[in-house]
């Protein structure tokens, strides 16, 4: 016998809005890693970078709540940036329990392509779009953001 999963749809789509999401998201990862697998980051550190980039310093629990994600998740995803090369990790001198983290040299020459990846995918993802559909999308998706992240509060 063989089982089937299918997603209710509705609006007569062929394919439901969870699994198109869910999909993309998938889609996205393996494009990362496609294209940085060889540098050890992977498409869940790929943010991680840039917000270390972006604030250098930061702690690993400010990392999780910026990405909102646990600090278990930041910490294995850290250890594992550490290993490749990429990330410091020094402890906090001011509070011995926390770690401060910030890019090495080599974490800096690989923001590079890093951001040229990140252009590369945003490229693909909109490609045959107008502008005025870019930007209808993008609110579209920061406002289905929105709902969820609300709605799983509660």
């Amino acid at each position: 016998m063989v089982l089937r999963f299918q997603i209710p749809t509705d609006e007569g789509c062929p394919i439901s809005l969870i699994r198109l999401v869910s999909m993309i998201h998938r889609d996205c990862h393996g494009f990362i890693k496609s294209r940085l697998g060889d540098i050890g980051v992977s498409s869940g550190q790929f943010p991680l970078m840039f917000l270390i980039y972006q604030n250098e310093g930061i702690n690993q629990g400010q990392a999780a709540a910026a990405l909102g994600l646990d600090k278990g998740t930041v910490a294995r995803g850290m250890m594992r940036l550490e290993d490749a090369g990429l990330v410091l990790r020094e402890r906090d001198r001011y509070d011995r329990r926390n770690y401060r983290l910030r890019l090495s040299e080599e974490g800096k020459e690989a923001m590079k392509r890093l951001e040229d990846v990140r252009l590369e995918l945003e490229g693909c993802l909109v490609q045959g779009l107008s502008d005025e559909e870019k930007s209808v999308l993008r609110e579209l998706l920061q406002k289905m953001h929105g709902n969820v992240s609300e709605g799983k509060d509660e």
